[in-house]
């Protein structure tokens, strides 16, 4: 037995050689290659590619690193770009969610609102490409803080036309409690007299509508440089923040944040709305009534004021963060491993450290760029989808104003609720599940059209749901007469229908009223109305002939005559600024359909920067979400205001004339409007499902992860390491 364990042991003593020998030769082929790619990459070349190490560190001027380099972190960063963006949101999404006022208090027609807020994306087409090329090599936060600045001055221009003109003409003068008035423009009485001063008002809204569309289009525009340099260079010092693998949930982290913004924006659009447009005088009528006009520009200091804040936070962060040129570091060293060729391949991919000399850097990359066969189809997908998205969201209040009759405060405030939670979920989902799952790109394509699908349904289930509107007596006669004579008052003929407004010169201002929440009217002439009056703070018409006819015998009751005889004697209604309340049950239904296409917006996010990022190579990155704004400038962002609102006007029924000069629409065919709205979007997401299924033939060329870079990073982190503590066993040795 004894020589059988003798040679066992030797069989196990020669196998721990054998073990030892292998790992003795692994170490040294490792501190070989470490010497050899320390040659190769030497410390002067690091620089070169990566740049100083202190553009690390945090702070300005003097002021560098010690307590300020806790920031150098990517959760800093994740932080202060999530409230970057929220910010960036409330502006866009104020700027929609008030658009139907200005329209109202400037008398501007939706194509010329429309074309407003493409100013934001004009700046994108027109110097994305190169901004983003120039901002990339340089300091990227420190762009961001300008646009953060250009932003805040965008809004003090957006607010100088209510400094300037003020709160315009108010539709109904205020009245004091027990005041009665009996000449009013919107009362019935005798002929009214020429305007004479038609000209010097034609005058002043023209100088006002230029005004306003001048410097709004420039608020647009330092807004839209200031959202440019966030989705470029701010996504991709994101991206190179944090190793690959975690920037899925870093997006939807970020993106979840984000969604903050449009829910404040709405909030805050609410809230200024409810306030009269000159909160120390406001008229005697209820935020629901069309002629009501908010105080539109308060959100806009409130924005400003934020965006101010947020420069100074951004100027602190560093051009690199430490952990980023970590992981570049390794990268270059395993490449450096492989020999000097290999070293030089890696290095061209690439953001350089410094400014390219002239712009041969820039044509290089869109040359590659746009023969680029993922990156064009993903480009055509988004312009359609963003044309859909961007149409549909810029009309959506006033579309909500108008269906379901509710005020601009109302409406903007069940946008938000409906936004916040569906978008959460839509960003966490997709970002959590691509993180922790990793689905192949072949999946996450397939779930993308799928995604595309489900809104083209719920697109078209909204074209169906609407609400039954009552008729608002004296309209028809209005739009019959309009076109003929648009300046001059309605005279009402004494017919069998309108006999009680017969003689009347009704003004063709629209101000419905409402008969005790029964019948609407178009102003309180067409209701026979000749006084009205102030009680309990509240403003009621009198003496309103054609409201009692039209409710006869609601409003008469048995009364006896002198000589015993029975009469009829009629009551008084209550007639009221505005139009009359009714309930709308399938408005909740629309409401759950908004919240799902909101989820489906939301969940598509995620997977399309993802492509966006992996598709090019690391020195492209910059310029392709550069040409990718521009490309959706160009494509969707412009154009689809524009045509949606030339659309939409086409369906307008009433229009506002102030001296022959046609303004903003009073009244729409909601027929029209809603087939426009929803039906344009829905076939625009079924061509959006035809790029997936072409993208869906590239999955193979996708990587979302980057594994095999993850992996040789860390393998490269573990030989390093190795080797090190080698030397230091070798030193102690000898």
């Amino acid at each position: 037995m004894a020589p059988n364990n003798d040679n066992g042991n030797n069989i196990g003593n020669s196998s721990v050689e054998e073990r030892t020998q292998d790992e003795t030769a692994s170490l040294t082929r490792d501190t070989q290659g470490r010497r050899r790619a320390s040659d190769v990459l030497s410390k002067e070349l690091e620089e070169e590619v990566l740049g100083p190490v202190e553009d690390t560190l945090c702070g300005l001027g003097s002021l560098k690193g010690g307590f300020l380099q806790q920031l150098a972190h990517p959760g800093t960063y994740l932080v202060i770009s999530s409230v970057v963006a929220l910010v960036q949101g409330m502006f866009f999404t104020y700027s929609n969610a008030t658009l139907s006022t200005i329209e109202k208090r400037f008398r501007l027609p939706s194509k010329v609102s429309g074309f407003v807020t493409t100013g934001n994306d004009v700046i994108q087409l027109l110097l994305s490409i190169h901004i983003t090329f120039v901002a990339g090599r340089g300091h990227r936060p420190r762009w961001l803080a300008l646009g953060m600045f250009c932003a805040a001055l965008g809004c003090l221009l957006a607010v100088i036309p209510h400094i300037v003109f003020g709160a315009g003409d108010l539709p109904i003068q205020p009245l004091t409690a027990g005041q009665s008035v009996t000449r009013d423009s919107l009362l019935c009485q005798a002929r009214n007299s020429s305007d004479t001063s038609c000209e010097q008002g034609k005058k002043a809204i023209g100088v006002e509508q230029a005004t306003v569309v001048t410097l709004h289009l420039m608020a647009q525009m330092l807004a839209g440089f200031a959202s440019m340099l966030y989705y470029t260079v701010g996504y991709s010092y994101l991206d190179e923040a944090v190793s690959k693998k975690k920037v899925p949930l870093f997006l939807a982290v970020s993106g979840s944040l984000r969604i903050l913004g449009p829910v404040c924006g709405y909030s805050l659009a609410g809230w200024s709305l409810s306030y009269w447009v000159d909160p120390a005088s406001p008229p005697d009528i209820p935020p629901r009534h069309p002629s009501w006009i908010g105080a539109w520009w308060i959100g806009y200091l409130v924005i400003g004021s934020a965006l101010l804040v947020i420069t100074w936070s951004l100027l602190l962060l560093p051009r690199m963060l430490p952990g980023a040129r970590r992981r570049v570091l390794h990268t270059l060293r395993n490449a450096a491993m492989k020999g000097k060729d290999s070293l030089y391949e890696v290095i061209k991919t690439l953001r350089p450290a410094k400014r390219t000399k002239g712009q041969g850097g820039i044509w290089s990359s869109v040359r590659r760029i746009l023969t680029n066969k993922i990156y064009m189809l993903i480009i055509a997908n988004q312009v359609l989808f963003w044309f859909a998205f961007f149409g549909y969201i810029t009309f959506k209040p006033k579309y909500l104003e108008h269906q379901f009759k509710m005020s601009a405060a109302k409406a903007n405030q069940y946008i938000a609720g409906a936004a916040m939670a569906a978008t959460l979920v839509g960003w966490l989902g997709t970002g959590s599940a691509l993180t922790f799952f990793r689905p192949r790109a072949k999946v996450v394509i397939i779930f993308m059209a799928a995604l595309s699908l489900t809104n083209c349904i719920l697109h078209l289930c909204m074209v169906n749901i609407s609400c039954d509107h009552s008729t608002i007596h004296g309209m028809d006669m209005v739009i019959q007469i309009g076109d003929e004579a648009p300046t001059r008052g309605v005279i009402v003929e004494s017919t069998k229908n309108d006999s009680c407004s017969s003689g009347c010169d009704c003004s063709p201002k629209f101000s419905p009223v409402c008969v005790d929440g029964m019948k609407n009217f178009y102003n309180p002439c067409f209701a026979g109305c000749t006084s009205s009056s102030k009680r309990n703070g509240t403003k009621v018409y009198e003496d309103c002939k054609c409201a009692v006819d039209t409710l006869m015998p609601s409003y008469t009751t048995a009364q006896k005559s002198d000589t015993g005889e029975k009469v009829l004697d009629k009551v008084e209604p209550s007639v009221k600024d505005g139009y009359c309340q009714h309930d709308c049950p399938t408005f909740y239904m629309y409401l759950a359909l908004t919240v799902l296409t909101k989820m489906t917006h939301a969940a598509s996010r995620v997977p399309v920067n993802l492509i966006l990022f992996r598709c090019v190579e690391e020195r492209d990155k910059d310029v392709g979400l550069g040409v990718f704004n521009a490309a959706i400038a160009m494509g969707a962002s412009i154009p689809a205001p524009i045509i949606f609102g030339w659309a939409i006007d086409y369906s307008c029924r009433l229009w506002e004339n102030s001296c022959g000069q046609q303004g903003f629409c009073w009244l729409y065919d909601l027929d029209s409007y809603r087939s426009i709205l929803h039906g344009i979007p829905a076939a625009l997401m079924a061509c959006c499902l035809l790029t997936e299924i072409f993208l869906l033939t590239q999955h193979k060329k996708i990587h979302f992860y980057g594994e095999e870079e993850e992996e040789n990073s860390d393998k490269i982190s573990s030989a390093d390491a190795t080797a090190e503590e080698t030397t230091a066993l070798n030193s102690e040795a000898c």
